[in-house]
């Protein structure tokens, strides 16, 4: 089978521990690139909304793994940032781009310089404004993943290339980081793509094979199975059960094709969709 995944927090565990991407300790390991004909993976830089030395962290994380990573030649490595809070300039989105930075996160849970988390009630700041359309200038997405709704719909507003990589839906397990389904349709509207997460918090279950499957149903239930994609939060996230790394996966493609979804849908979320928007840009 083909794999993409469009969230993982692997980059900052393989700096923090001081391991390579094959440790067979991490959920989405290199040591696993035989489950899969092909395997793109988005790795996110992801900085703590605590940290005091963001500009540094991201710094050292990057090298870190572009130079790690490099040594493998499976999977496909797209980087990512998840939360901007380095981004203390518009002029910080140069280096991103010349890191090879292909979408950004705008924020985790909480508010900073650019917007409105989850957990927040700010929306998107004048700053934030020019920070996105200098990402757009760059061939840069916007993850509206962790934007509370103000922030969403207005981040959206002035974003070109807008997806969520790691986010459920609310109306099958409402949580403050599940999407409602005006929001979910926007961003299918936009052209944009979401990554279902296995996080068992957003699932609304701690059997994440079944939870997986509720909201993908729901997903295709409004129409969208051309804009569903995958969004693990492996090494991000405490998981469940029977859904620990990429080791899995074929066990949910499986798992989801025996209760009715079909191979071609299957595809098209575990792999075509998501390809086919990293694609446009």
């Amino acid at each position: 089978m083909r794999y993409f995944d469009l969230h993982c927090d692997t980059a900052g565990v393989c700096f923090k521990n001081k391991i390579l991407p094959d440790d067979p300790s991490l959920s989405v390991s290199t040591a696993y690139t035989s489950f899969f004909e092909e395997w793109t993976q988005c790795y996110a830089v992801y900085i703590d909304e605590k940290c005091s030395y963001p500009k540094k962290l991201y710094s050292d994380t990057i090298t870190d793994f572009k130079a790690k990573i490099s040594r493998f030649k499976k999977p496909n490595a797209i980087l990512t940032l998840e939360n901007a809070l380095p981004v203390d300039s518009v002029e910080f989105v140069q280096i991103l781009k010349n890191d090879g930075i292909r979408a950004v996160t705008l924020t985790w849970n909480g508010e900073n310089r650019i917007a409105g988390g989850a957990y927040s009630s700010a929306g998107l700041t004048a700053f934030g404004r020019k920070v996105i359309k200098s990402l757009n200038a760059n061939h840069i997405a916007v993850d509206l993943s962790h934007l509370n709704r103000k922030s969403f719909f207005e981040a959206g507003e002035c974003a070109e290339i807008i997806f969520a990589s790691h986010s459920c839906c609310a109306k099958t397990h409402n949580h403050p980081r599940n999407l409602a389904d005006n929001q979910l349709k926007y961003i299918a509207e936009r052209g944009g793509v979401i990554g279902v997460c296995f996080y068992p918090e957003f699932l609304g279950t701690k059997y994440p094979f079944e939870g997986v499957w509720r909201h993908l149903n729901h997903l295709l239930n409004i129409g969208l199975e051309k804009n569903i994609a995958i969004g693990s939060d492996f090494d991000g996230a405490d998981m469940a059960g029977q859904l620990q790394g990429v080791r899995d996966i074929p066990k949910l493609y499986r798992y989801l094709f025996e209760r009715g979804i079909n191979k071609c849908i299957l595809d098209d979320l575990f792999y075509n969709n998501a390809d086919s928007f990293f694609e446009k840009f």
